[in-house]
């Protein structure tokens, strides 16, 4: 309502301004074939309607031109149909003021010759209007759709990180663990703690959203997921977790989970005579950068390879690539006896 109000405001504007323009330029053109002076032969209170009128006969052409414009836009109408009916509706408006105008004033109609040159005028500017009228409508349906494009990309994206994100999101899982800890013995210490340590672990995937979240919250999550993951490994493992040089980055944010699927495969795929993982975070200037290194069996041992989806890994690039465009890299390298990746972001 405001923005029609505020266009009408502005149409009366520029119609009071033509009004001030037209007005003397119309009684130049008829003066000079009538060899008389208007303002001599005129009252002031008739010269002062005649101004009214003259803005009023504005206002309803630039209303009429302004309409037909909207019109030829939203239809796709060519331009030479717009330019063509702009020309007519010129005629039509201009030939009707002057002809009530000469009928009032001097009860008689302008010839053809006194009517050529405001027919003409007032069509050349018509048609100027008109093309900035639609050139005006053009672009702003542009940027209407560029806007409304922007943001069905922008749900698009978010729809399908919250699909990729689905699999760390077991709110069942989180329900039932919250069940089976309370069915447990409370002389059962060990089996409860390692269940409530997992439901902190759920409960922080399901409650840590799509939006950033401070690093630290990410790195308290990292620990318990990593002591979750520590539990079920053989005391042959060693396991090493650096993550001292973070302690004073208090008010980084990043993206959450974005580590887990790394740190989720070298625990899957660890193997060889002595096994080992090695995690490291730590930041240089606005990089941070996260490793892990674990050891695998030879690349020529005789054990049947564990299958392998891929999921875990094409999601993380695929999440990558969409929160972090153009400001991440991650590399994954294999040798004989470690499997390494190493992930940077540009903070």
């Amino acid at each position: 309502m405001a923005k029609k109000i505020k266009l009408q405001l502005k149409q009366l504007y520029v119609a009071t301004f033509l009004g001030v323009v037209v007005l003397p330029c119309m009684r130049i053109c008829t003066d000079v074939y009538r060899n008389v002076k208007y303002w001599e032969v005129k009252s002031p209170g008739f010269i002062a309607f005649d101004v009214i009128a003259t803005i009023v006969v504005c206002y309803v052409f630039l209303y009429i031109l302004g309409w037909w414009t909207t019109y030829t836009q939203k239809h796709q109408s060519s331009l030479w149909k717009g330019y063509g009916v702009t020309v007519a509706i010129s005629f039509a408006v201009i030939g009707c003021d002057a002809a009530v105008r000469a009928y009032l004033q001097y009860h008689a109609f302008y010839s053809m010759k006194e009517m050529s040159v405001p027919l003409v005028v007032s069509s050349l500017f018509g048609c100027i209007c008109y093309g900035i009228l639609r050139h005006s409508i053009d672009e702003a349906e542009k940027r209407r759709l560029q806007i409304e494009q922007a943001e069905l990309k922008n749900e698009q994206l978010n729809s399908e990180l919250r699909a990729l994100r689905a699999q760390y999101h077991p709110h069942f899982l989180f329900n039932a663990l919250n069940t089976i800890y309370f069915q447990i013995g409370p002389e059962n210490e060990t089996a409860r703690h390692t269940i409530e340590l997992l439901s902190e672990i759920l409960r922080y995937q399901v409650n840590c959203g799509s939006k950033k979240v401070p690093l630290q919250k990410e790195l308290e999550y990292l620990e318990k997921d990593i002591s979750f993951r520590r539990l079920r490994c053989s005391d042959r493992l060693s396991l090493k977790v650096d993550f001292s040089m973070m302690e004073d980055d208090q008010n980084d944010m990043i993206y959450p989970l974005l580590f887990i699927p790394l740190v989720e495969n070298a625990f899957k795929y660890i193997g060889g005579d002595e096994l080992s993982i090695d995690i490291k975070m730590f930041k240089t200037g606005n990089q941070l950068t996260f490793t892990i290194i674990n050891s695998v069996p030879p690349i020529d041992a005789q054990m049947p390879p564990k299958p392998k989806t891929g999921t875990g890994l094409a999601n993380l690039r695929r999440r990558l690539s969409l929160l972090y465009p153009d400001h991440h890299t991650l590399e994954i390298t294999r040798n004989n006896d470690f499997y390494s990746a190493k992930l940077t972001l540009t903070l």
